[in-house]
């Protein structure tokens, strides 16, 4: 979602409800320059700032092609889906625009907590200059003492996409990511309008059991439903599906036949979606309102599905899986003594939105990616090129 100079006129528009001003925490404006340029002056990384996409650094800004070489890391907690595949995708098509980077090292764990950790601290003891992680294959708090070894051994650590559950400086520089509180709570707003005063019964599917970002967006949609009391949240807490689209409709079709009358769904990822739609198929039943991130299969599908589902309607958040990209350029200008003041946090209003009425979103025929695979995701800073390439 950031770098709108080089995000492709035509998926520029990430929509932001909420504007909310670059607001620095209270130890980001130290926090820069442990880097081998650092030294002149006190350069910022903006830690812990929230904003919108409009506000991405340009990595030329930063990169510095004169400068010591760069070496990267990046451990994804899970990486086993295609949401990961493209988050690493994105990583390194930033990295290649900078050549101080000389190289971009990946290890996936898998969901197994020992295996990601072990990562981190092998990727620091071999020297590599930056290593960002997603921290998700166990609580993010469990990540912590192999992030902060890996930043006592001279990486610069950057927390990606999940929370790590500490404040940056706790072993780590900063942490980049949407607000999941703030996505839910869009997510909950946009279903509360489509039920209306009459309300309904909602269910919500989220990843692995515990992970923070799910908890996050759920704790958003509580807060919005606590205020819509004719709304009834069905699961009290995310239903687990891993992430995983046959999990996901696993999950779904259990709920269809435990709940009589489900009126929406609220997915948070795009491919448990697409899922969930399986089940309801399967089930013969016509689909509600859902909620997700954006999906390919989505975008493109939905007015086939819409067709033969007069109550459906589609409304998505963009999948950011352009944050590595912040995390990256953040790191870089730490190790090269820049400041960068871009915001770690976004805050993600609905990007599609098949009723049209969400302010400044597209329709899923709009945010269809018609030459790209059905796994693809609309919303990506990756090229066309890049894209095919990925999913070749």
């Amino acid at each position: 979602m950031k770098h709108m100079s080089t995000a492709h006129k035509l998926r520029t528009a990430f929509v932001i409800t909420a504007l909310v001003s670059v607001a620095l925490a209270g130890c980001s404006s130290t926090n820069g320059g442990t880097g081998p340029s650092a030294g002149s002056g006190k350069p910022d990384i903006a830690a812990g700032s929230v904003g919108e996409v409009s506000q991405f650094a340009d990595i030329s800004s930063i990169c510095d092609p004169k400068g010591k070489p760069v070496t990267v890391g990046f451990v994804d907690g899970y990486g086993t889906n295609t949401w990961s595949k493209t988050v690493k995708a994105e990583v390194e098509s930033e990295a290649k625009k900078c050549p101080q980077i000389k190289s971009v090292e990946y290890a996936a764990g898998r969901g197994d907590l020992a295996a990601t950790t072990s990562a981190i601290t092998s990727m620091a003891a071999k020297g590599i200059n930056i290593v960002m992680v997603i921290p998700d294959a166990g609580p993010g708090e469990a990540h912590l003492p192999a992030m902060k070894t890996a930043t006592q051994a001279g990486s610069i650590v950057m927390a990606v996409a999940s929370d790590p559950g500490a404040k940056d400086g706790a072993g780590f520089l900063d942490y980049t990511d949407q607000s999941a509180e703030f996505s839910g709570s869009s997510w909950a707003q946009w279903v509360v309008d489509q039920l209306g005063t009459k309300g309904g019964n909602v269910v919500f599917l989220g990843g692995p059991a515990g992970a923070a970002v799910s908890v996050g967006e759920f704790k958003g949609v509580k807060s919005v439903f606590d205020k819509n009391p004719q709304i009834k949240l069905l699961t009290p807490e995310p239903v687990t599906t891993n992430w995983d689209p046959a999990l996901a409709q696993t999950a779904m079709a259990g709920l269809l036949a435990q709940f009589p009358q489900i009126d929406a769904v609220i997915t948070d990822y795009g491919a448990t979606a697409a899922g969930a739609i399986r089940a309801y198929q399967a089930a013969g039943i016509s689909l509600p309102p859902m909620t997700s991130t954006d999906d390919n299969s989505l975008s493109c599908g939905f007015a086939d599905l819409k067709a033969a589902n007069p109550t459906y309607e589609l409304a998505t958040h963009s999948s950011r899986t352009w944050i590595g990209r912040v995390a990256l350029r953040k790191a870089l200008a730490d190790f090269n003594g820049k400041s960068d003041p871009e915001p770690s946090i976004y805050n993600l209003g609905i990007y599609e939105d098949s009723t049209g009425k969400a302010p400044g979103s597209k329709t899923p025929q709009d945010a269809c990616l018609k030459d790209a695979p059905s796994d693809a995701t609309p919303s990506t800073l990756l090229t066309p090129d890049e894209i095919t390439a990925l999913f070749k």
